[in-house]
């Protein structure tokens, strides 16, 4: 083993930052922050052979048990009178990234997880999702041969504003609650909704499935896709830019190339659900 497995809290928050900025770095630049890493004794390689590796990652291991973290030594009687000394900080809540920052993390490689696997720290924020395929898995013949001949191969973008990433990924996954990507991808994957369910509603267009054909969907969600999730509590409005830019499939809103396939397939189930 080439380092140690017992971290200190200040160590182990070098460590997440230290990763934070790997991920927005050129390759030039990882070299010197993996050096930063391994000066405070953390290799990957002692727990896995994964190649590359993120903040989740480094949170699992501790998670596990692999990885200890013990409190910070107690300070002396002078500083901690120092400390008494010092007026109090007002704390402001604030992500720490900038729109660019924003971009690079949600759209890097490394930073596409399972459903499962995602931080749940993150989670507990607010902020933006990225939904896309995982490697060898396919939509039906009609939506994968679009896929293939786009520039950027982004299934959906979208935001948890008001409420946590945890809740909306658990209405847009499970369909916990209505969510307008299950509710496309249900008809891309040619699902039909409960015939008749929105008859008499005043909401005519959120038509939902059958407990068991929603239970298949959120199995081939958690089976075929992969997520990058990114904290935000600044504004909202870059998603529209993050949309327009890279053209998810899924997305129709602010997007320039909106599939009318989607508009079609979403159409045939708000008429089977309205009876």
């Amino acid at each position: 083993m080439k380092g140690k497995r017992e971290f200190s809290e200040n160590e182990a928050n070098k460590i997440r930052n230290l990763l934070k900025q790997k991920l927005l770095a050129s390759k030039n630049e990882q070299i010197g922050i993996r050096n930063k890493i391994r000066d405070l004794k953390f290799y990957f390689s002692d727990f896995s052979d994964k190649k590359g590796y993120t903040v989740v990652d480094f949170n699992q291991l501790i998670k596990s048990g692999q990885i200890r973290i013990h409190g910070e030594t107690t300070p002396s009687i002078k500083e901690a009178n120092e400390i008494m000394k010092k007026p109090p900080v007002k704390t402001i809540i604030d992500s720490g990234f900038t729109d660019k920052n924003i971009e690079k993390l949600l759209f890097a490689a490394e930073n596409f997880k399972q459903y499962i696997d995602l931080d749940s720290d993150t989670l507990d924020k607010t902020g933006f999702y990225c939904l896309i395929l995982k490697e060898n898995s396919k939509l039906p013949d009609r939506y994968q041969n679009i896929l293939v001949i786009r520039k950027f191969k982004y299934l959906y973008i979208g935001k948890a504003e008001g409420q946590t990433l945890g809740k909306r990924l658990g209405q847009e996954i499970e369909h916990k609650s209505p969510g307008t990507f299950f509710r496309s991808i249900g008809a891309v994957l040619r699902y039909s909704p409960i015939k008749g369910h929105l008859k008499g509603h005043s909401n005519q267009n959120n038509y939902k499935f059958s407990t068991t054909d929603t239970d298949e969907i959120a199995k081939w969600l958690t089976s075929n896709v992969e997520i990058s999730i990114v904290e935000n509590n600044g504004s909202f409005e870059i998603e529209k830019e993050f949309i327009q830019k890279y053209c998810p499939l899924l997305n129709d809103t602010h997007n320039p190339m909106k599939l009318k396939e989607l508009k079609d397939d979403k159409d045939k189930c708000r008429i089977i659900a309205r009876g």
